[in-house]
This record gives structure tokens, C-alpha cells and sequence, in this order.
């Protein structure tokens, strides 16, 4: 069966792509873009209905789009509200909110959220902003809180936000009152490591930091001190980290028939290997004994951002890389879109299907319908 790709750009629109492994070879095809607003670089559609789809606008006046997937794919905007901050670059989408993350202002906003009909509600407490005096190590990347991704834990009862700017991962629950979500503490990260996407498994906590390209474990357990167990580098060997490299997603599988076991992936920006950045996979081991890396699969793209799972058992990966303009070894950019089948039980990849740079300009975030 077909599938449709929706994808976030630093550009002006989401492009709407046709997938289907059915045919042989498995085809992959632009079918429409929607004007979108400048820089919706992120999208999600809502836990429940799949056809309410949600995009960010990364840019100076931040922006939250609400969209209606079409039979088509292509989308019917609905509404667009200011974000409550700048450089919105990532959202949470819940039952019933959606919260903002918002990297230039240092804040995260919450929306509420109706269904019937579909509309994003004006907030009712203001932004959460993240206070960092002072600079970190990387003085031109760390000179103000900068808030990357909005990490719902899976008891439901915490938002983990991962802040580059602070080195800190800040935790957030509900107000007893209120009900809005206020700062609870942070753990501090490694200075100058830059976290910026985080997933948990059980009570293991794996950050990807990008400014460091590693992944560190940090026990996180129900009650008591969050500590660091486990860094290892995102490419190995270690030696082969550029300075200008820099790790960018972190996402978890779920055990299935097809897949049984459960894994990291990680995606790692600007190798100056001759055949592009990496997809790392690793084995998430637990809180006490650590994890390990089992392969890394070159995508022959170039300064990679975003990679989504999808199809059934989410059986397929989409990744992208931008039309940069910045050559790798082999004199091209490495732009384009690329989709790769799990295999190996999850633990390696093979590429079915692509398109060509330039068919989708700077692709930075994928939802597959």
C-alpha cells in the first residue's frame, strides 16, 4: 500500500510525498506542497487523529500551524497563532494541547486544544521561559538558554526539555492548581555538550547532544538523583568526529513480531566521510549495564536533521539531507530524501527509494501518514 510522507523544510511549504514499496522498485514521489509560512521545519500530527497536522514556523515571529490532511495528502490550513516566542523548533502535540518550544526565546508556550471543531485555544498562563545567566563553553551557540524539544515522559505525569543553550534536560509537571506546567528542577549535562532531543526507556534517560556528537545514558529512576552512567560517541571510531559535526535525532523502537528487540537511532550531521552522514543504531542495554553501538549505516546525504519511523511495525525510515551547498568528498551536497527499509531485526538498514536533491529543498522533519 502507498504511503504519504509529509515534510517540514526550511522553505515556505510542506512537501507532500507518495511512498509505495509495493511496486518494484519501491517508488517515491512528490504529489503537492502546501504554503506553509517561512521555516516549517517541524511537524506532527495529533496521537488520535492523524489528519489534524501541526507545524512549527522557525523564525524571528514564531508561528503554530493547524492544518487538515486532505485524501490527497495535501493539507487545508485552519488556523495559525503566534507561538508565544522566536525560533519555534520544535511541538508537543497532546490529547488536548499543544506546547511550543521556542529555541531563540528560551521559553516553551502552552495551547489548549478543541477537536471539535479543531482549533488551538489562546493560552491560559504564560510562557514558561528558562532562565541561563552567563554564556557556556560554546560561547557563539551557548550565550542563552536555548530549548530544543518538548520530551513527554511516558508516565505521562512530566515534560523533559533538553536545553543546548544551559546544558541542562529541564523537568516540568502540572500545577497542583493550575494545572499548567511549571519547572520542577533540571539535570545538569556535561558542559558544553549542547542536549538537544532525548527519549526514556524504562529508567534509563539517552540524550543526544549536539554539540559534542555523543549520547550519554543517565539513570533516571521514580524517586531520587538522576545520574550520569554511560557517553560514547555517536560515529566511531571517535577519532573520525570532525569540529563541525553535529548529532541532531534520537528516537526509540518499540518491540514488535518483526522486531523484537528494542533500539536507539540516532542521526549525525556534516561527516566529511566520502559517503555522507551516519544513522547510528544502538542497543539501549539499561540504566546499570550501559549501551553499545552495533552499526552505523552512511546515507550519502549531507548535514542530516530529522528521521521518522512509519508503515506498519514503523517497518521504514525516512531521512533528509539539506541543500546546503556545502560539498562533501565526491563534489556533491548531499540534499535529497531517502527511505530505508529495518532489516536485521532492526539492525541495519537498506535504501528502497529516493529522491533527487533539489525535488524537496532543505528537508529538516518527516511525519508518515
Amino acid at each position: 500500500m502507498p504511503y504519504t510522507i509529509l515534510v517540514g523544510a526550511y522553505s515556505k511549504v510542506i512537501t507532500t510525498l507518495s511512498f509505495d514499496p509495493s511496486t518494484s522498485p519501491a517508488t517515491l514521489k512528490v504529489v503537492g506542497t502546501t504554503p506553509a509560512g517561512s521555516n516549517p521545519s517541524w511537524v506532527a500530527t495529533h496521537p488520535t487523529d492523524k489528519s489534524l497536522v501541526f507545524a512549527s514556523n522557525e523564525g524571528a515571529e514564531g508561528k503554530v500551524l493547524l492544518f487538515k490532511a486532505k485524501p490527497d495528502g495535501t493539507l487545508d490550513l485552519i488556523q495559525e497563532a503566534s507561538s508565544g516566542g522566536a525560533g519555534t523548533c520544535h511541538l508537543h502535540i497532546g490529547e488536548s494541547e499543544v506546547v511550543t518550544c521556542n529555541y531563540s526565546s528560551g521559553s516553551i508556550q502552552t495551547f489548549p486544544l478543541s477537536l471539535s471543531p479543531p482549533a488551538l485555544l489562546a493560552p491560559t498562563a504564560e510562557p514558561v521561559k528558562f532562565e541561563f545567566p552567563g554564556t557556556g563553553p560554546s560561547a557563539d551557540r551557548q550565550e542563552s538558554s536555548h530549548p530544543h524539544q518538548i520530551y513527554p515522559h511516558p508516565s505521562g505525569e512530566e515534560l523533559l526539555v533538553p536545553d543546548l543553550g544551559s546544558d541542562k534536560i529541564w523537568r516540568l509537571k502540572r500545577d497542583d492548581k493550575t494545572k499548567a506546567w511549571t519547572i520542577k528542577e533540571a539535570i545538569n549535562t556535561t558542559k558544553g555538550a549542547g542536549p538537544r532531543h532525548v527519549v526514556v526507556k524504562g529508567n534509563g534517560l539517552y540524550v543526544v547532544n549536539e554539540l559534542k556528537s555523543t549520547v550519554t545514558l543517565h539513570s533516571y529512576p521514580e524517586v531520587g538523583e538522576v545520574k550520569e552512567v554511560k557517553t560514547i560517541p555517536g560515529v566511531m571510531p571517535p577519532d573520525e568526529l570532525a569540529d563541525n559535526m553535529l548529532a541532531a535525532e534520537i528516537l526509540l523502537t518499540q518491540p514488535s513480531t518483526s522486531f523484537p528487540e528494542t533500539l536507539i537511532y540516532v542521526s549525525n550531521r556534516n561527516d566529511p566521510h566520502p559517503e555522507g552522514d551516519t544513522i547510528a543504531i544502538f542497543t539501549p542495554g539499561d540504566a546499570s549495564s550501559g549501551f553499545e553501538l552495533v552499526a552505523q549505516v552512511r546515507t550519502g546525504l549531507h548535514h542530516v536533521r530529522g528521521v521518522a519511523f512509519g508503515g506498519e511495525e514503523d517497518k521504514y525510515v525516512v531521512v533528509g539531507g539539506l541543500t546546503v551547498g556545502a560539498q562533501i568528498p565526491g563534489g556533491f551536497t548531499g540534499g535529497g530524501i531517502k527511505v530505508y527499509e529495518r532489516v536485521d531485526k532492526g539492525r541495519s538498514l537498506k535504501e528502497i527509494a529516493h529522491l533527487k536533491e533539489g525535488e524537496v529543498v532543505n528537508p529538516t522533519g518527516f511525519v508518515i501518514l
